[in-house]
């Protein structure tokens, strides 16, 4: 039979433990963890999965590490676990940024629940019998708990949801047998299941019903009697008309009339809330979460569904679109109240009590006086009924406590901007902005479709501008369509140029939309969210300290109360952000109070980053006299952490550098700037190119043009030498050749007119490495040669390395590769040159190079081998990236295709992470290649196409590398093109 055929086929088993079946015979599914994810896969069939829902949904909220590369891994043992024998996966597939298990649904047992139950309801009515039978093989389908052990929040509520369906599947196959009144053997298990849930009427009725059609007729009454003391005893109500009914057909009267304070009978007219928000667009499937949570019972306490976000994010609108969708489910009645949480005086839970007591039926006369009583009679009151309720706008979980149901039939659904750490929720939904698509469906709901489409480029801008935040989008939308011939393009200028200002409409303002957040908080705390605004993009808790001149400690308490107001998010452990638009609100609001919060901010966050970075790059870098002429800190810097080695160093940049290109950016464009602070700037940036600031691109290069500008305007050489430098550099990883030699030039000239050595020799050396780029190997051996004979002069060994080795790399592509390897030898040998690793490691990856030329693999191997462990030990993903890259293309030539796609794809994973878009392009050729002689070809499609996406972007003389790969990937493919022909 031919490998991967229909009868190859897995067979898939929830309902109890996971199982999976292959040709008769059970596979080993591995851990715990990994099973989890194949049954989150499986309680979706054929659907993308997106791997931030199966993150969430097997690791939690906030998880630690990196779940998304430990989940790769999972799902790549998976998919050679169903599918052993493979050219290309068929089961188990990667789509849409998510993954999609392609499965029949009569292979999954709870597929085949939901098809059978299907035809049930089909026949129910016209054929009850068959129904009945179709029921019970649907029962038939468990094997005890369903996801038995297996770990994570959504394994845990899918077996509560599960459980539900088994007991309703049951209820509905009980009904059929009472209705079809057979032979009474269902009767103990209605007795028992009765038993298990003595206040679920409609159980106790189906077992009356049977009882009256077997002549019992005093067994039915007294099942009734006990049914109904319960019901008037612990919850305070009447059965409900179903039972009233069958009361009558037991010849008993009708019970007593309800008690004083219960509403006299159910009524489906009762029903308070708001109507549902105009042209609400989006959030589909947070929709259908809370329609699930609010409908589905998965456990015995009460259904309550929070929902919390910023102001203006549409929590309101979702809590009330979504109320009105379960309505059918809450046929005694809908209860809404706004409790004014973000007022200054907010709702009272008494007041809204005898509201919702008096809609109950509660005579006004029969409402106790005190919250407690008022708390308890409404228990009793809903105890038993099927009311939904809505608490939009809580301030607090004490405001919501007391106007909780008595009833597990009754839903809750609460909003609140505030975090609701102890209100017993059955589900969370933390709302965050609109996703783009989101955005753009509100504009089109708005001011239509067609005008939207016609400026489609400006649309995506406009909701961009509104940082895609519901209300502000719509305020921005019914200004346009109060005026249907202003362009779009018009608006976001005034967007860019007003901010917050152009986002008002009629009564409705943005900026009042957080002043009714900001002016409830105490003064610390407003303090602290005006200062840490001007900390961007994100807040790490020592630059909080700093800013604020707090502990460590202190600043985290304020921080996270600011997250529980829903007016900072928390994006990890000890980082925060601000919304754009909440940190323009914040930024307003401390400049009211004057300059010196944004400049004490400045100063105090520049002196901590930069203390951090002198130490980082010298750890870095060790050795490089331009360490030792950057700036000092404009104040000491009094929380300058400590670095363990080089490779916590890179950690600590590349979570801090994205807010310190901000800072620069913000420095250089401040009135007034002075001399000091703008060097400080240029510093900082220059002390993080070694550890990743690259990885920022277009942000990057636009903060050291910045810097540049004002040290032209300032007419400081040694800013103006060091900030062109800077920008060359990124230039240089941005592979724009002809820009970055411009001012690599211009560098050269200003550090050499202002004596800056230090800093020439880096010029220089990135004119060599332009040089090199484009092929012109001699230019760049001189400017090498050059680098390193002021870094010899200046003591600085591992720049003459540095340099050294970048000349030897220049002879091995001009065709000296032997004198290329004579060098790196030489620099190796030298004393005391293994106490550089950095350093090491380049030349170890030079030397692994100029022996491949050679054809000298097993040494090229070696050598390359000592590259990836020097660049793994000191954090340098770029030198990993390029050095496994480079091996796995080595192995592949020695025939070993099985390490040379392990390299290859750890090279690619490296390359993502650091973000440079040259050696992802080499990485996805070398994959490809490694994917090829390992028989993958369609992958190694994938990987080519990606490379030349890539490489494409990049332009020709950045690529000079890729070209033989290419070449050889040509040639594989016409090979394999003419093995299939054959």
């Amino acid at each position: 039979m031919r490998p991967g055929s229909d009868s190859d086929r897995p067979g898939f088993e929830l309902l109890g433990d996971l199982r999976v079946r292959r040709a008769g015979a059970d596979v080993v599914l591995g851990g715990p963890r990994q099973r989890s994810v194949l049954a989150a896969l499986l309680l979706r069939p054929n659907a993308v999965v997106p791997v931030e829902e199966l993150v969430a949904g097997l690791w939690g909220e906030r998880p630690s590490g990196a779940p998304d590369v430990t989940l790769r891994t999972y799902v790549w043992r998976l998919r050679n676990l169903l599918e052993p024998v493979r050219d290309s996966p068929r089961v188990l597939l990667s789509q849409s940024g998510g993954y999609r298990l392609a499965v029949e649904a009569d292979s999954v047992d709870l597929g085949r629940v939901g098809r059978l139950r299907e035809r049930a309801a089909k026949c129910c009515a016209e054929r009850p019998a068959e129904a009945r039978d179709l029921l019970t093989e649907a029962l038939a389908q468990w094997r005890g708990e369903p996801l038995t052990g297996l770990p994570g929040p959504l394994m845990h509520r899918e077996r509560e949801r599960l459980a539900h369906l088994r007991l309703a599947l049951r209820e509905e196959r009980l009904a059929l047998d009472v209705a079809l009144d057979g032979p009474a053997g269902y009767l103990p298990e209605l007795e028992a299941l009765a038993a298990d849930h003595p206040f679920r009427e409609r159980l106790h009725g189906l077992l009356i019903r049977a009882l009256l059609r077997q002549g019992r007729t005093s067994e039915a009454r007294a099942v009734y009697d006990a049914l109904r003391i319960r019901l008037v005893e612990h919850l305070g109500l009447e059965p409900g008309p179903e039972l009233s009914a069958l009361c009558h057909e037991l010849d008993v009267g009708s019970p007593a009339g309800p008690t004083a304070a219960a509403a006299p009978g159910r009524s489906a007219r009762l029903d308070r809330l708001p109507p549902p928000p105009d042209r609400f667009t989006g959030r589909q499937e947070h929709l259908t979460r809370i329609g699930q949570a609010l409908t589905e019972r998965t456990g015995p306490g009460l259904r309550l569904v929070t929902v919390t976000g910023m102001g203006g994010v549409g929590k309101t609108a979702l809590a009330v679109r979504a109320a009105h969708t379960v309505c059918p489910s809450f046929p005694d009645g809908r209860l809404y109240a706004d409790l004014r949480g973000a007022d200054l005086v907010p709702a009272s839970p008494s007041d809204i009590l005898a509201d919702f007591l008096t809609a109950l039926g509660v005579r006004e006369a029969a409402v106790p006086n005190d919250l407690a009583g008022r708390s308890a009679l409404f228990r009793t009151a809903t105890a038993g009924r099927r009311v939904l309720v809505v608490l939009d706008n809580a301030r607090d979980d004490s405001q919501i406590q007391p106007l909780l149901p008595g009833s597990p039939e009754c839903a809750v659904v609460v909003t609140s901007r505030a975090a609701l750490n102890s209100v017993p929720s059955v589900l969370h939904v933390a709302l965050d902005v609109f996703s783009e698509r989101e955005a753009l469906g509100l504009l089109d709901a708005v001011i239509g479709r067609d005008r939207r489409s016609a400026q489609s480029v400006q649309a995506g801008m406009l909701v961009e501008a509104c940082g895609r935040l519901p209300l502000a989008v719509r305020i921005a939308a019914a200004r346009l369509a109060a005026d249907p011939d202003r362009p779009i393009a018009d608006l976001v200028r005034h967007l860019a140029d007003d901010g917050l200002g152009a986002l008002r409409t009629g009564d409705v303002e943005i900026e009042q939309v957080f002043a009714v957040g900001y002016r409830l908080l105490p003064p610390p705390l407003a303090t602290a969210f005006r200062m840490l605004s001007w900390v961007e993009p994100d807040i790490g808790l020592a630059a909080a300290a700093v800013v604020l001149g707090l502990t460590e400690d202190h600043a985290e308490r304020l921080a996270e109360a600011l997250v529980d107001q829903a007016l900072v998010e928390s994006v990890g452990a000890g980082r925060y952000r601000y919304h754009d638009l909440v940190r323009a609100f914040a930024r307003r609001a401390s400049l009211r109070t004057g300059e010196h919060e944004r400049a004490a901010a400045h100063e105090r966050l520049l002196t901590l980053l930069l203390g951090c970075a002198r130490t980082a790059f010298a750890l870095a870098v060790p050795g490089d006299p331009v360490a030792d002429v950057f700036s000092a800190p404009p104040l000491r810097p009094s929380a300058a952490p400590g670095f363990a080695d080089p490779a916590d160093a890179r950690r600590w940049a590349r979570a801090e550098i994205p807010g310190a290109v901000a800072l620069a950016a913000a420095v250089a464009t401040v009135p007034a700037l002075t001399a000091a602070a703008l060097r400080a700037a240029v510093d900082l940036l220059i002390a993080l190119t070694p550890l990743g600031l690259g990885a920022l691109g277009g942000r990057a290069e636009e903060a050291a043009r910045l810097l540049v500008t004002a040290a032209l305007a300032c007419g400081d050489r040694t800013a103006e030498g060091r900030s062109r430098f800077l920008l060359g550099t990124i230039l240089l990883g941005r592979a724009r050749l002809d820009e970055a030699d411009a001012q690599a030039r211009l560098a050269a000239r200003a550090c050499r007119e202002a004596g800056d050595r230090a800093v020439l020799r880096q010029a220089l050396n990135d004119q060599g490495l332009i040089a090199q780029a484009e092929g012109r190997h001699e230019e760049a051996i001189a400017a090498f040669d050059e680098a390193a004979a002021i870094a010899r002069q200046l003591g600085h060994h591992s720049g003459e390395v540095a340099s050294s080795a970048n000349a030897a790399l220049s002879r091995i592509r001009s065709g000296d590769a032997a004198g290329a390897a004579s060098a790196c030898r030489r620099i190796l040998a030298t004393p005391g040159a293994a106490a550089d690793t950095a350093m090491t490691a380049y030349v170890h990856y030079v030397l692994g190079l100029a022996y491949q030329e050679s054809a000298r693999l097993d040494d090229a191997a070696a050598h390359l081998r000592a590259c990836v462990d020097g660049a793994s030990l000191t954090g340098d993903l770029d030198r990993e990236s390029a050095a496994r890259s480079r091996l796995a293309e080595v192995l592949r030539l020695l025939g070993r295709a099985d390490e040379a796609v392990h390299q290859a794809q750890r090279a690619l994973d490296l390359a993502h992470e650091g973000g440079r878009q040259r050696e992802r392009a080499l990485a996805h050729l070398v994959l490809a290649h490694a994917l090829t002689a390992h028989g993958d070809h369609d992958a190694a499609r994938d990987h080519e196409a990606s490379a030349r996406l890539l490489l494409g972007r990049l332009g020709p003389r950045a690529t000079a590398d890729a070209e033989p790969l290419l070449t050889a990937l040509a040639t594989a493919g016409e090979t394999l093109t003419a093995r299939w022909q054959e």
